[in-house]
């Protein structure tokens, strides 16, 4: 008896298990359902940027020296022209003496030596002068004895004597005229006739004498010119108007030339500077709207910008990880109503590019490789099925289907559901637009 009963119940316990799973088989399946509808898909990604400002510029020592005034400090503003930085110019004054001392010498020499040449040049006249009156009479004296020579009254000896005398009086002159035309030349008067007066001081001319001390002249003055230069360049004033940020110098410093003193953030403005992978840059375009993000102990707060600018190159970065980068600086102008901002300051830029409106998408998890290609589960008529798509552009939450859905479809949002599979009856259990 007891035996009987034992398997009556097994044999309850076999049909109750068989009706559980004849129940489970038709079972409606549970899903979250996606509703395919229109929509604008783009490519959204964010890049850090640096405020800085529109125009900044890095103040430099054009020459060197101790810095004997600070007139400005960090975060101070100022004015295009403000005294920045005053260098000492004692020892430029003292060369600068120096060669307006020697400048004063050389033109003194100059005058002299011009007048000395100048009396040489009289003195040189007053004796070719001399050697013509002395040359005319011997000439007079040859003619006179060649006449008397000729009627028997001279010897031919007298007549040779005065032929010589003639020819001694010729080369004579010679020599003298010679002498002053050197001489002339040296005064910078070549060209002037023999009786003619040396012409005044300071008249032109291009003699050795006045080249060779003008030429020192002009060597001393370009050297004044330098020092000059560069005692104006020694008071450093402000290149545009601005805020003194990057303040290197310190009174006392002594510094080169071309040593960088403090950088002026200029007034016109900020802007916001990025820089993309060369990947993320090509549908970046000049005039692109992005929002910026400034984060905030209450909240992020979110402003609109403008693509301004992109760098026709790229540069190298080294990234958070230490691996080097090529990225494209990108400049963006912020528009909207503008938070405090300062240079150094870091915000979120987020770009959105490769825009596409009215276009089906489904979120990128609900698809799954099928046939060598791409498909999804929709449901229809209240069960599973497969459907291949075409897929178009990609984000990092959706994917555009290009072909396979239309509007107004089903999708089930999570393929690897326990239980899917073709004919499968559904059930919403969540259902997203």
């Amino acid at each position: 008896m007891k035996k009987s009963v034992k398997w009556g119940a097994l044999v309850v316990l076999g049909v109750l298990a068989a009706v559980s799973v004849a129940s489970a088989a038709v079972q409606p399946l549970t899903a979250e359902l996606i509703e395919v509808k229109p929509q604008t898909v783009a490519q959204v990604f964010k890049e850090e940027g640096i405020v800085e400002a529109v125009e900044d510029r890095l103040v430099y020592s054009p020459v060197g020296g101790e810095i004997t005034r600070l007139a400005v400090q960090e975060g101070q503003k100022v004015a295009q022209g403000d005294l920045l930085v005053e260098l000492s110019t004692k020892e430029l004054e003292y060369q600068l003496a120096q060669l307006q001392a020697q400048l004063r010498s050389l033109a003194g020499q100059m005058e002299k030596s011009i007048q000395e040449i100048q009396q040489q040049v009289e003195e040189q006249q007053l004796a070719l002068a001399e050697t013509q009156r002395q040359l005319a009479k011997s000439r007079e004296d040859y003619r006179r004895t060649k006449y008397l020579y000729e009627a028997g009254a001279a010897t031919q000896v007298e007549l040779l004597a005065a032929e010589r005398a003639v020819e001694q009086l010729q080369n004579a002159a010679a020599q003298q005229e010679s002498r002053l035309e050197l001489l002339r030349e040296q005064a910078g008067h070549r060209g002037q006739a023999a009786g003619q007066a040396a012409p005044a001081l300071g008249s032109t001319g291009a003699g050795a004498a006045r080249q060779y001390f003008q030429g020192q002249l002009e060597a001393v003055e370009a050297q004044i010119s330098q020092l000059e230069y560069q005692i104006a360049r020694s008071r450093i004033t402000a290149p545009i108007t601005g805020v003194v940020e990057e303040l290197t110098a310190e009174e006392g410093m002594v510094i080169a030339p071309q040593v960088p003193l403090l950088k002026l953030a200029g007034d016109q403005g900020y802007e916001v500077n990025a820089y993309l992978l060369t990947e993320d840059v090509l549908p970046v375009k000049v005039g692109l709207k992005v929002t910026l993000i400034q984060k905030r102990r209450d909240g992020d707060y979110r402003f609109p910008g403008t693509v301004k600018a992109i760098a026709p190159a790229a540069v190298e970065k080294v990234s958070a990880l230490g691996l080097s980068e090529r990225r494209v600086k990108v400049t963006i102008r912020p528009e909207g109503k503008v938070p405090q901002l300062r240079p150094g300051y870091a915000l979120d830029v987020e770009f959105s590019v490769l825009e596409q409106e009215n276009k089906l998408a489904v979120p990128k998890t609900a698809l799954f490789p099928y046939e060598g290609g791409d498909a999804v589960w929709v449901v229809r008529a209240g069960c599973a099925r497969i459907q291949p798509v075409k897929k178009g552009l990609e984000t990092t939450e959706l994917v555009v289907i290009e072909a396979g859905l239309a509007a107004g479809d089903e999708v089930i949002k999570n393929p690897g559901l326990e239980g899917l599979k073709a004919g499968k009856r559904v059930r919403a259990g969540g259902r997203r637009g």
